[in-house]
């Protein structure tokens, strides 16, 4: 990637981070204003424990991210996974507003632990809104997708990370299930329209790795 193109990658990198932080707070704080939220949880949700552990699992989403941008480095590549970050992050957007739902979490405030401390710092930050689709679940999976036909090997770790974010975020008390579910056919909405909207020539991708 010459020098030119670097900077124009950053720049795209930047301005996805900048709609999501955007974005995202903007929901939150709506979404901690409404008057009403829909349930999506299951029967037995409320039967599945409070596991601080996982709190790694759900801050490793900036991981996911970071590893793309030094992954790619192919410009083409890029944009296009960065359309489909924006695309993705926009429908999300919308349903958090179309959609509401909160999160019942537990009080943590007075527990023990590194990782229940950790936790209900994020909770200050984090408000128990956005919640469905999970982007958590939703970043690490369009790494999956973006890279599938390019380092098959790291879309395969990718994968990898996605199912642990996704047990994660339900053991850490963030999302319910449905809320996955959900994150995962957004996405692939989004992977499928963008792929026909924005089509890279075979001969532009690098397939180096196999699973």
């Amino acid at each position: 990637m010459t020098r030119e193109e670097t900077k124009k990658k950053r720049i795209w990198f930047v301005l996805i981070v900048l709609y999501f932080l955007a974005g995202y707070f903007t929901c939150g704080f709506i979404g901690m204003h409404r008057s009403y939220y829909f349930d999506v949880s299951l029967p037995f949700e409320n039967q599945i424990p409070f596991i601080p552990f996982f709190i790694t699992g759900y801050a490793s989403v900036y991981l996911a991210l970071i590893l793309l941008y030094i992954l790619i480095d192919d410009l083409a590549v890029f944009k296009r996974g960065m359309v489909l970050f924006f695309s993705m992050s926009t429908l999300h957007f919308i349903i958090f507003l179309l959609i509401p739902v909160k999160m019942n979490r537990p009080d943590i405030a007075n527990s023990d632990g590194i990782m229940t401390m950790f936790t209900y710092y994020y909770y200050l930050i984090d408000n128990p809104v956005n919640c469905f689709p999970s982007l958590h679940v939703a970043y690490p999976f369009t790494g999956t997708l973006i890279m599938w036909n390019y380092k098959r090997g790291w879309s395969c770790f990718f994968a990898l990370m996605t199912a642990f974010i996704a047990v994660s975020v339900v053991f850490v008390k963030q999302h319910y299930i449905m809320d996955v579910l959900g994150a995962v056919a957004v996405t692939s909405i989004a992977y499928i329209a963008i792929k026909k909207l924005y089509p890279i020539q075979v001969s532009e991708l690098r397939q180096t790795q196999e699973c």
